[in-house]
């Protein structure tokens, strides 16, 4: 491994909706997991992905930069460096009138920020002392047991506001992990990982994405992984499916099935023949080789196993809270349609696009009457959902689909 340290110019990439900002201070990732969407062409990531690891060693200071430019200030030092430090009186009031905030999601994503170079460097630990400081809410997700390390100020942070890990874990057996995650910790490391932070009382789930095409999607697989979510308490599980965009993606990863799997390697050239930019594989061989669809069965494992499949939404202070919640029913509800019930695909898309609109709606839903509320430019098929909101702040869909009890973080 070699680390190059650089100074980068930019480190926040923002959602649609701005409730979520995502960081990263690693351009590349050690781990060389064999499936790792990072190697795809088009994220412009230099062709040593997994051996030049960059740095972005000026990304505390980017952090900091970013959250002052949006007018915070961190409450969680003795000095601000605002007129706080100046007039003591004023803190509370200052404090009252911060804006909006939002959750940072440290890492995740393409390039593991507990890949063993923070191990060296600690870069992602400072950016959680500035989350910290500024009292802000955060996520990751990893497949490194070094995220434990930062347990005290994971902590302090989810004392204050949220903060919540997640591991990824695709494979109970440890030779086929090792074959697809050769440098991540091993799986029943990251399930002892889970284990310890709910037992530190912190939000911890896993991701079990990609489930690979007759391997990960085994129901024995699938049965092991499960079993092992119940027993370390796991908060939820949420599994997705292989993706392999053209270029070096699909080829580094069908060399690996041709290496290990070579039964294999005609069913995933005909399922990703369509060269598909996103890397779907192609429906019509989806279809006639019988694969199975990796949120239908994880739905149905959590279902068996009683494990939230959803991640229990926290909606951080100052947002419109009520909103939020709303549009997260919405979602859920536009999910279970098009993925579960599969019932009306198009009903699913009007109602999601709903959701959409909520989340950037400016005015609050519960200063509205019923008949402004109508006026809104929403579809037929959310109304009844959002009116039943207003009125019950509860969803009789959701509850007769036993996913309402876990659709929000309350707290512990």
């Amino acid at each position: 491994m070699q680390i190059e340290k650089i100074i980068a110019k930019t480190l926040i990439h923002n959602t649609a909706h701005k409730t979520q900002y995502h960081l990263n201070p690693y351009q590349g990732c050690y781990h060389d997991c064999k499936y790792c969407n990072g190697k795809a062409k088009r994220f412009y990531l230099h062709d040593e992905f997994s051996n030049n690891i960059k740095v972005k060693v000026n990304a505390p200071e980017l952090l900091e930069q970013f959250l002052r430019g949006r007018g915070f200030y961190p409450v969680n030092r003795q000095r601000t460096d605002t007129l706080v430090d100046f007039m003591p009186s004023i803190s509370e009031s200052a404090k009252q009138n911060l804006p909006s905030k939002f959750i940072l999601f440290i890492g995740g994503g393409i390039c593991d920020v507990y890949q063993p170079a923070e191990e060296v460097l600690s870069v992602t630990r400072k950016l959680l002392q500035i989350a910290y400081d500024f009292s802000f809410s955060i996520r990751s997700l990893t497949k490194n047991t070094l995220v434990l390390r930062d347990i005290d100020i994971l902590k302090k942070i989810h004392q204050q506001s949220f903060a919540r890990i997640s591991l990824t874990i695709t494979l109970s057996d440890q030779e086929e992990q090792m074959i697809f995650e050769p440098r991540a910790s091993t799986t029943e490391e990251r399930f002892s990982s889970v284990q310890k932070l709910r037992e530190e009382g912190l939000p911890a789930g896993v991701y079990m994405t990609p489930l690979l095409p007759f391997i990960g999607d085994a129901r024995k697989n699938l049965e092991d992984l499960f079993k092992r979510c119940q027993e370390v308490n796991a908060e939820f599980v949420i599994t997705g499916g292989l993706i392999l965009r053209p270029g070096r993606h699909k080829v580094e990863m069908l060399s690996i099935i041709k290496e290990y799997y070579p039964e294999l390697l005609e069913k995933y050239t005909k399922l990703y023949i369509n060269e598909h930019p996103s890397g779907i594989p192609d429906t019509y061989y989806s279809h006639k080789l019988n694969l199975i669809d990796p949120i239908k069965i994880g739905y149905e494992m959590s279902k068996k196993y009683q494990i939230p499949f959803f991640e229990p939404r926290y909606i951080p202070e100052g947002l419109l809270h009520f909103n939020r919640r709303v549009s997260t029913v919405l979602s859920r509800i536009a999910f279970l349609k098009s993925k579960i019930i599969q019932n009306s695909s198009f009903e699913a898309i009007r109602i999601q696009k709903d959701s959409i609109l909520l989340e950037t709606l400016k005015r609050d839903l519960k200063r509205m009457n019923s008949s402004e509320v109508e006026n809104l430019p929403l579809h037929d098929e959310s109304l009844p959902y959002i009116l039943e909101m207003l009125e019950r702040n509860q969803c009789q869909f959701l509850i007769d689909h036993k996913e309402w009890d876990n659709l929000f973080y309350e707290g512990a």
